[in-house]
């Protein structure tokens, strides 16, 4: 698992394929080809993210696409599209956008996964 403290801010693309913990600030593109994405409440992303499962409880500004779900916890603040075929919006949770939960959203996030890897 890696974490990325709260004093860190990345600038650029961000690829993983292990569990990956945000505390910090991320500008960019995040792509996790494997493992979940944790947006920590101090996390602030402006960026689009890809992976398999994405939990928020901070602040995203950008297109979220995941195979498995996404969750917004009560104490997110997102903005973008949201493509996945399960979504987890908790009471709470600030969201401006749009939701895909297309049937073959999961597909065509595996299709893209290992077209990036």
């Amino acid at each position: 698992m890696t974490t990325i403290g709260p004093s860190l801010i990345i600038t650029g693309e961000i690829t993983s394929r292990e569990d990956i913990t945000i505390h910090g600030r991320v500008k960019g593109q995040v792509r996790m080809d494997a493992g979940a994405l944790l947006v920590a409440p101090t996390g602030n992303v402006d960026a689009n993210v890809q992976g398999t499962r994405v939990t928020v409880h901070g602040t995203v500004a950008g297109d979220v696409a995941a195979a498995e779900r996404i969750e917004l916890t009560p104490t997110a603040d997102v903005t973008g599209t949201l493509t996945t075929p399960a979504v987890v919006l908790h009471d709470g949770a600030r969201f401006n956008g749009v939701v895909d939960m297309d049937k073959a959203a999961k597909a065509k996030m595996r299709k893209s996964v290992s077209a990036a890897a």
